[in-house]
């Protein structure tokens, strides 16, 4: 029986080609008994029955054709490359769901971005990865002496944790040449490099390398423009270049006191700014602070368009700092700093890391001279925020990250709220329509969320009486 009702659910195209094949083999039935099984009808009214009999017959076929084809152009896509083995009822289901999932624009770059995409394709469809192009170290760095191009590294990241295609093929993007065979470049790099000549332009070489690998949303540069990223120490040294500002400041022991482009201003690459303003979720990081997150709020405009947006702001804290640039640094340091260049109170939601991280962990991943990042509310400049507190740690192989899909959970709860996110957010718990997609997100993370709203309008209340 439960099987059964998940296909009355709505969204999955077959219903209606199924209830019109139905009514047509009715009418088909019926005129076909007026016509022969009665006697004494007129030549015009023979001719209307059979007219009638062939637009039934007609109808019934095109409808079974149709409802096949709904089932078949999912099933076939998703048996492919996903679970060739799963259930029919849920891949059409899925894959209706997933293109009714909230607009989430999220923007960074690094290990961080890519984490965060590869657990929010899961709920949602509609994503859009404004990814940083400033990056000049490593590979990346190497093919922008040897070639005239952006960087490639970040776009790469991206695309691979938004595709749908075969594992390997995530492999094979990610490969890089050893022992100095191609300057030890990835082959996704290079990939990205040969498009961009071949397609003529950086931005349509992304777009179509992402439509060769089945990615699920939309990946743009936040910026076509060449522009050097800069930083200037606490101790007044002027530094040049992306690549060298975190081991210069490491060394120097003196903190970043501002971030800027050398030489040129960067314009939005085409599409960015379209798609802040039509997101129902604005997402800032986790990422390396100014050099994957900030440098995109230098872009022209965009900080202005985020402030101007309908959208939900909501800034994902990184769980540890980076020796450098973000030595010591707090939760409120982050918030403040990322505001400081966004705008006043722009932010209307912080996810945070209050998961324990124990000095074995840092060990064993390699993380020896980072620290995690503390949660100080009071601290925080924008009093009316909301941070939501989450055991967030998971870790991997060098790596202390985020649990994506529970980061994802919370994105999207934030995004179904309207108004008032707590009043809406209990409203749903009686609807039973709504039920299934509530209970996808922990009880735990559910009660926080709304404790954070609360607690936001508590302050807010606060400094308009003061």
């Amino acid at each position: 029986m439960k099987a059964f009702l998940e296909w009355l659910k709505p969204g999955i195209k077959v219903k209606r080609y199924v209830i019109l094949q139905i009514a047509s083999v009715v009418l088909l039935g019926y005129t076909t008994y007026k016509c022969f099984g009665e006697q004494g009808h007129g030549k015009e009214r023979i001719i209307a029955y059979i007219a009638l009999i062939t637009i039934s017959l007609f109808t019934t076929v095109y409808s079974f054709i149709l409802a096949q084809r709904s089932i078949l152009k999912i099933t076939l896509k998703n048996m492919a490359y996903k679970e060739k083995n799963g259930d029919i009822r849920k891949l059409l289901f899925t894959e209706s769901m997933l293109k009714k999932g909230p607009k989430v624009v999220i923007i960074g770059g690094g290990k961080g971005l890519s984490n965060i995409l590869s657990g929010l394709k899961e709920f949602t469809s509609n994503i859009t990865s404004i990814v940083a192009t400033f990056d000049d170290g490593g590979s990346t760095g190497r093919i922008m002496q040897q070639i005239d191009t952006l960087p490639p590294g970040d776009i790469r990241r991206s695309i691979i944790a938004l595709s749908e295609v075969e594992p390997c093929m995530e492999k094979l993007l990610s490969y890089r040449f050893k022992d100095g065979k191609i300057d030890n470049h990835s082959l996704g790099n290079l990939m990205i490099v040969a498009m961009t000549e071949v397609m003529g332009g950086f931005a349509p070489a992304v777009q179509k390398i992402a439509e060769i690998f089945r990615v699920k949303g939309k990946i743009l540069p936040v910026s076509l423009d060449k522009a050097k990223l800069c930083a200037s120490l606490e101790n007044g040294e002027l530094v040049v270049g992306e690549d060298n500002i975190r081991p210069r400041a490491l060394e120097s022991k003196s903190r970043i006191k501002q971030i800027f482009l050398k030489d040129t201003e960067a314009d939005p690459a085409p599409g960015v700014l379209e798609a802040l303003k039509e997101a129902d979720v604005i997402v800032i990081g986790p990422g390396s602070l100014y050099s994957s997150v900030i440098c995109n709020l230098l872009v022209n405009d965009v900080s202005k368009t985020i402030i101007q947006s309908k959208a939900k702001k909501v800034m994902i804290s990184n769980i540890m700092n980076e020796p450098g640039e973000t030595t010591g640094y707090t939760l409120a340091k982050h918030v403040n700093e990322v505001e400081r260049y966004l705008g006043k109170q722009a932010l209307d939601y912080v996810i945070a890391n209050n998961g324990e991280i124990t000095e074995d962990m840092i060990l064993d991943f390699n993380q020896g001279a980072s620290t995690p990042v503390t949660i100080d509310l009071e601290n925080i400049k924008n009093r009316t925020i909301s941070v939501i507190e989450e055991d967030l740690v998971i870790t991997a192989p060098n790596s202390i990250l985020h649990d994506n899909l529970r980061v994802a959970e919370i994105i999207i709860e934030i995004a179904k709220t309207k108004g008032i996110g707590s009043l809406n957010l209990l409203k749903r718990k009686n609807s039973k329509k709504k039920k299934k997609i509530v209970s996808r997100i922990s009880p735990e993370t559910k009660e926080k969320i709304i404790n954070a709203e609360l607690e936001r309008r508590k302050r807010t209340e606060e400094e308009k009486n003061s």
